[in-house]
């Protein structure tokens, strides 16, 4: 018992360490890009685009990422073996094709092994069942076709009744009745579909009314507030803690340009130090070389999302959302 106890608590503390280690160690990224100087009016080739996204976690006990036009395929490393995506065995595969194709099938009989007087035989047996089997055939084809003629009684059947029925004259009645209808329900058309506009207008306007006063009541305003801010935090952290970026671009429209650097102008409080524009008034040309680095903790994910979750204010706002949808 007592071993049987020790390896369980071993056990459970290698999960609570992993635990600890997946949810405080951050997985750090990095992404690397670069376009050569190129000329826009001769066309943009996609192909002269470096990117390379890489990740690691743990001091890149677990790696990744993907190189952009060298490897478009996405991998995942365990300690330096790629485990995504796995190696096929094409070898494996086709040797035993190989050797599959060399054997004789089971159940099969080549016909140089049956004697020449029991092939005949058996041909002359098949040809005459196959000429048996024709005669009940047509024999069954031929009642099938008297039994639709006519029925048991001597009668007609209903499809010649039916014929018959149309080929009679209608009353003037039956046909003024028929024409009262079509009409009544010509008239009616509109005012049903008008009925279910002014039904279904009702209800958006019912659910909207409903939604205001769900938006301007205390509670779904503090829960927003929480949401809001757990929200830009883990957009905060997601965010790359260094950034590099180099960029020159030319519309070849001075105006244009000129707009551009305004627009840039206006960000550069948030932009400097991080992003450096280089435009060219003569040019229609673009040029970019980006280094972005940054990390992603999951405890800061599951506590914010766990936050929001649990909180009355948010679940409240929930149940009420919830039900306007069903009503």
């Amino acid at each position: 018992m007592k071993i049987l106890g020790i390896i369980l608590l071993c056990v459970i503390g290698f999960i609570l360490i992993l635990l600890l280690l997946i949810l405080f160690v951050p997985v750090r990224y990095r992404i690397d890009s670069s376009i050569p100087r190129t000329d826009l009016d001769g066309g943009f080739d996609a192909e002269k685009v470096y990117a390379r996204v890489s990740f690691s976690w743990l001091l890149h006990i677990l790696s990744g990422g993907i190189v952009y036009p060298e490897n478009k395929q996405f991998e995942v490393r365990l300690f330096g073996i790629r485990v995504f995506p796995l190696r096929k065995k094409k070898e494996k595969a086709d040797n035993k094709d190989n050797k599959d194709e060399g054997k004789p099938s089971s159940g099969v009989v080549e016909m140089s092994n049956i004697p020449e007087n029991d092939h005949a035989e058996a041909v002359k047996e098949e040809a005459d069942s196959v000429e048996a089997g024709k005669e009940e055939a047509s024999e069954k084809e031929e009642a099938s076709e008297k039994e639709e003629n006519n029925s048991p009684d001597g009668t007609a059947t209903e499809k010649e009744s039916d014929e018959e029925a149309l080929d009679e004259p209608k009353s003037f009645l039956d046909v003024l009745w028929n024409i009262i209808d079509k009409v009544t329900n010509i008239l009616e058309t509109p005012q049903n579909v008008f009925e279910k506009i002014q039904y279904t207008i009702s209800r958006v306007c019912g659910k909207i009314s409903m939604i205001k006063t769900t938006i301007e009541n205390d509670i779904f305003k503090r829960a927003f507030d929480l949401v809001k801010r757990k929200l830009l935090r883990i957009i905060k952290m997601i965010l790359p803690d260094k950034c590099n970026i180099r960029l020159g671009l030319g519309t070849g429209d001075p105006a244009q340009t000129a707009e551009l650097v305004g627009i840039f102008g206006a960000m550069y409080p948030f932009l400097f130090n991080k992003v450096s524009f280089e435009p060219d008034f003569d040019e229609k040309v673009i040029e970019m070389d980006a280094h972005l680095k940054g990390h992603i903790t999951l405890f800061t994910v599951v506590y914010s999302a766990a936050v929001c979750f649990f909180n009355k204010d948010v679940k409240k706002v929930i149940r009420r959302f919830k039900k306007i949808l069903r009503s």
